[in-house]
């Protein structure tokens, strides 16, 4: 997994474009190298670290687009920004799971059966949520979005 914005390749010398592209090629990097764990779905952090990264990509995209008038810069971003929501929906749930399991130890033994049980929903809830985060991965790789992605912002 990628940590970090890489900047060293970026120089005052070169055009905004060029370090437009080299900017936004390092968010997406970054953001894929989660994919796998979110994918997984194991570690809680992993869709935390993907979406985080996916929203810095969108704002660099768009503190960019006028660098890049072509109308596949425009579906390019839309893709980031259905990765971003799409993920949301799972990043607010583990949130409120765990949120309701750190307060799970601090109830009296009477109240935690029902927080168990909306824990146990909350639960089932993101696994469903889980359902079209995979989906969209499943046809970004079908359809070659990285690829194109990096085709795209091809660093000159």
């Amino acid at each position: 997994m990628v940590t970090g914005l890489k900047t060293e390749n970026i120089s005052s010398d070169e055009t905004l474009e060029v370090c437009a592209r080299q900017i936004i090629v390092n968010y997406f990097h970054q953001m894929m190298s989660y994919k796998e764990g979110a994918k997984d779905g194991s570690d809680i952090e992993f869709v935390h670290d993907m979406r985080v990264t996916s929203r810095r990509l969108r704002a660099a995209m768009d503190n960019f687009a006028d660098c890049f008038p072509e109308k596949s810069f425009k579906k390019l971003h839309k893709k980031i920004k259905l990765i971003t929501q799409t993920m949301g929906a799972v990043r607010d749930l583990d949130v409120l799971i765990g949120r309701f399991e750190k307060e799970l130890g601090t109830l009296p033994e009477s109240e935690q059966s029902d927080i168990r049980k909306l824990i146990a929903h909350l639960q089932q809830e993101r696994e469903e949520a889980r359902k079209p985060m995979l989906t969209l991965f499943a046809k970004l790789e079908e359809t070659g979005f990285e690829k194109k992605f990096l085709t795209f912002f091809r660093v000159l």
